[in-house]
């Protein structure tokens, strides 16, 4: 890993900090000892930030202590700058899913132990599922909870589901720990998620993951309808329908990731060169007094 510029008022610690959750977000659980050998940071250093982000529950340690970003730390960037870019990337294709199937579509992203539905399109039948952008959804027992958590890092699963009693909602929902674990497995097989009257008897779904540039969902996207007429699991068309829509946001939001990258390294080195531009005038500011100030003592 190449080391990071150091501007005039740099904190090395906290440059540590943030190079050390940059190796995090791009595996799936790290030990300290593997963490100082990829960062090059000292063990000692490496422990000590560790032990205080665990603290502050920005990250979650294992029984193997090995550590991983918790909820809290994908929280700070889930503000309501990024939840509407989130938005205005997926509506577009969400209206045309709208406008193909005529079944309401729905966003959704990890609240805590839940699913968020940051935006809802509803179904413009007259017998529709009326869900509400902000309201939530147990994430055992939903489509999108099935989807994002067959694409999330292991260590996150086991938190939410492993060690945990599931709510039965309906006779449908899947509350043994063994099976669920066994359904995520076909999810991330398969690459969508059902929910076969496991929130409601009367409702049907299927829900599909937008990935971050790390493979990691993001968010998810579903098509919900009436058990009487919306059944996605004999119509292939819906579903290649939203795979593709999900495949196309996901990739506009690596693209945008990788912008925003750039522009933060741009940034950084136009600071940097800021920064030594001031340095190059101050230090030709101090040589041309210097034969002046010597002239005077003489």
């Amino acid at each position: 890993m190449s080391e990071p510029r150091s501007g005039k008022y740099s904190v090395p610690v906290v440059q540590s900090t943030f190079r050390i959750l940059e190796e995090l977000s791009r595996a799936e659980a790290l030990g300290v000892s593997e963490l100082a050998e990829r960062t090059r940071i000292p063990k000692s250093t490496v422990f000590r930030i560790l032990n205080t982000l665990h603290d502050l529950g920005y990250l979650v340690r294992d029984s193997e202590r090995t550590y991983m970003v918790s909820f809290a730390l994908a929280q700070l960037g889930s503000n309501e700058g990024t939840s509407t870019g989130l938005r205005n990337l997926a509506l577009p294709y969400m209206l045309d899913l709208r406008k193909q199937y005529g079944e309401t579509v729905n966003l959704g992203v990890l609240n805590l132990d839940k699913v968020m539905y940051a935006e809802v399109v509803p179904s413009e039948f007259a017998l529709r599922l009326q869900e509400t952008r902000g309201a939530t959804v147990l994430i055992h027992a939903s489509a999108l909870g099935k989807a994002i958590l067959a694409f999330s890092p292991p260590g996150l699963v086991r938190t939410l589901i492993q060690g945990r009693k599931l709510e039965l909602v309906t006779q449908n929902t899947i509350c043994d720990t063994g099976e669920f674990m066994m359904e995520l497995k076909r999810v991330r097989a398969t690459g969508f998620a059902f929910d076969r009257g496991e929130t409601s008897l009367l409702a049907c779904c299927v829900a599909a993951p937008i990935l971050s540039a790390n493979g990691i969902a993001a968010a998810a996207i579903s098509i919900s309808g009436p058990a009487s007429r919306f059944n996605p699991r004999k119509d292939s068309a819906v579903i290649a329908s939203l795979l593709q829509a999900c495949t196309e946001i996901s990739e506009k939001l690596r693209s945008l990731a990788v912008v925003g990258v750039e522009e933060r390294r741009s940034a950084s080195g136009s600071a940097a060169a800021r920064t030594t531009r001031a340095s190059r005038r101050r230090a030709a500011s101090n040589s041309t007094k210097l034969p002046q100030r010597l002239q005077v003592s003489r």
